[in-house]
């Protein structure tokens, strides 16, 4: 009898050292968590011009410019020559001083947690955004979550509204919002399609009727098909890249199992027409 209660004693204890040891790893990984919201939180850079603003009206008031006049204005604006192209034609000069005025701010950086181990990085002014065409993208690189830089992309679904489509977090649906929200983030990336405009209104329409109010989840790809026959879960890129993939296009650049705002950001099928906050250099290399 004593032998029997001993073995149940000694079972006890090892369920115990099991539980204490699960418990204990636990805490080390939300801990090694949690350090990580606080280490990068207090150590990120936004990145701003180190040079000086100057005079580029004259040189938008000119019929045509050079190459080096339009790297100028790139500097000075963060629009690529497609960009100013496109606010040109709608004689949209004071729009391209605008956004040079907000490109040389020097603004106050805040961090917003929204979930759990989970922050994006934010300016305290609204950066000026040039006209958006729907079927464009906004992408970001400013959601951390701990230790790891992932980003933020939408879709913009109508353009002259400014409106997009985007999954936000864990816990949320994918749902309808303004791009004046991502002229708050640190930084971000106006992309355009480089497809006809038809498509691009195509992938929209199909977008707005098949992809709101899907549930978030950060394991589509891993626990779930990356491309299903009806979607049923959805990520920020994934919901982006998805959208286009039923046209035929393929935007992501690595064909991984999971889709990320950077592997559109590098898609040979797009092009920058707007960057802020973002070396001009490397952009999101």
């Amino acid at each position: 009898m004593e032998k029997i209660l001993q073995n149940k004693r000694n079972k006890r204890k090892k369920w115990l050292a099991v539980l204490l040891a699960v418990f204990l790893f636990i805490s080390l990984v939300l801990g090694v968590l949690q350090l990580g919201v606080w280490h990068t939180e207090k150590n990120w850079e936004h990145w701003y011009p180190d040079y000086s603003m100057v005079e580029i009206r004259s040189l938008l008031e000119k019929n045509e410019r050079s190459e080096e006049e339009y790297r100028i204005i790139y500097e000075q604006t963060g629009l690529t020559k497609k960009g100013v192209d496109d606010l040109l034609s709608e004689g949209k000069i004071n729009k391209i001083l605008q956004i040079q005025q907000g490109f040389f701010v020097r603004p106050k950086l805040v961090v917003d947690h929204f979930s759990v181990f989970t922050y994006i990085e934010k300016t305290s002014f609204l950066m000026p955004m040039l006209a958006l065409k729907t079927g464009d993208i906004i992408v970001s690189a400013t959601t951390r979550v701990s230790w790891f830089r992932y980003g933020h992309a939408a879709l913009v679904v109508d353009g002259e509204n400014d409106l997009i489509l985007e999954a936000i977090c864990p816990g949320t649906v994918s749902r309808y919002g303004g791009a004046d929200s991502f002229s708050y983030f640190a930084n971000f990336l106006v992309l355009r399609p480089k497809l006809e405009t038809q498509v691009k209104d195509n992938v929209a329409k199909f977008a707005k009727e098949n992809l709101v109010g899907l549930p978030y989840s950060l394991t589509v790809g891993i626990l779930s098909k990356k491309e299903q026959e009806k979607l049923t879960t959805t990520q920020c890129a994934h919901l982006v890249w998805y959208a286009y993939k039923q046209f035929g296009i393929d935007l992501d650049v690595n064909g991984g199992m999971v889709v990320k705002p950077q592997d559109i950001a590098l898609s040979p099928y797009v092009e920058v027409v707007q960057s802020y906050g973002f070396n001009l250099d490397t952009l999101w290399a």
